[in-house]
Formats: structure tokens, C-alpha cells, sequence
């Protein structure tokens, strides 16, 4: 990680030489602005990539729920799948046995209602920067993520495994 970290820190600072190569023209053509315009997206994104790695969590995140560990599976998604459930407070891995409860729990879900319950409760973040990240509209997140509650609550009736 400390290599990416590095080589991403190298592509910051020659974008910054190129801006900088760009302002020092005297007179900015139509085409310079735009690819300056360009190089300050791209600085921005770049710095972003950066934050996220050195912090290991999502610099826009807005919640306290958000993690530390970035895209990792919450124990406490247990907790909201099988409430009843005892779960530690502090962060642990999953056992063998929860991980294969949550396949079983999960395993009903399509792809994109998995993604929508994990970015959700899981990672705590919010409705709008999943349907960002998603390229969904926020209702559709919230379509979503009623539809992976309905069949976990089917799942959690109809399962053996899950019975507390």
C-alpha cells in the first residue's frame, strides 16, 4: 500500500508541474484553459485517492458510521441481519460461521441489492453517495435496499440456520 500510496504522490506532483507549466504562459489559449480546467480534475481526484488510502476510510463520508476499514464487511451487519444475535462492540473478524451465515442470509439478493445493503449498513454511507457511486437515483437506492430488507426478513423466517 505504501508503494501506491508513493507512486500516487509522484502523479500529484507532475500534474502540479504541468498546471503549473500551463499558468506560467503568458497568454492562455482556449485550449490551455480546458486542459487546465482538466489537470485541476484530475489534482482533485488524485488527492482524494490519496486521503482514502492514508486514512483507510472516505474522506466524504458524512456519518460517524463510517469505518476505518474501507469496502470490509461490519460484524455489526450481523447484528442487523440477526438482531438477536450478540455481537462485540468493538471491530473483529467475521467467524467462519457468520461469514456463512451471511452468504445464507445474502445469498437471495441480486448483485445490485447486495451492493445497495452493503455500501448501506454495512459501510454506513448515506443514500445520496451510494446512488452516487451506483450511478442510481436516490429513490432507487432506497428501492433497493427495501427489496434486500424484505428477502432477508423472508430469508431469516424461512431458514433453519437463522432461527433465534
Amino acid at each position: 500500500m505504501r508503494t501506491l500510496i508513493y507512486e500516487y504522490k509522484q502523479s500529484l506532483r507532475a500534474l502540479k508541474e504541468v498546471k503549473a507549466a500551463i499558468e506560467a504562459k503568458p497568454e492562455l489559449l482556449e485550449q490551455d484553459l480546458q486542459d487546465k480546467t482538466l489537470i485541476n480534475s484530475m489534482i482533485s481526484e488524485v488527492e482524494f485517492a490519496i486521503q482514502w488510502m492514508v486514512s483507510g476510510r472516505n474522506p466524504d463520508a458524512r456519518r460517524g458510521a463510517d469505518r476505518t476499514g474501507a469496502y470490509t464487511l461490519d460484524p455489526k451487519l450481523i447484528e442487523a441481519v440477526v438482531p438477536n444475535r450478540i455481537v462485540a462492540s468493538e471491530e473483529r473478524k467475521l467467524t467462519a460461521d457468520e461469514k456463512w451465515l451471511l452468504d445464507d442470509v445474502l445469498g437471495d439478493l441480486t448483485t445490485r441489492e447486495k451492493d445497495v445493503f452493503t455500501l448501506i449498513k454495512a459501510e454506513g454511507i448515506t443514500f445520496e453517495y451510494t446512488a452516487e457511486l451506483l450511478g442510481l437515483t436516490k429513490s432507487s437506492v432506497q428501492t433497493y435496499l427495501e427489496r434486500a430488507e424484505q428477502k432477508i426478513e423472508v430469508r431469516k423466517n424461512g431458514s433453519l440456520f437463522l432461527v433465534s
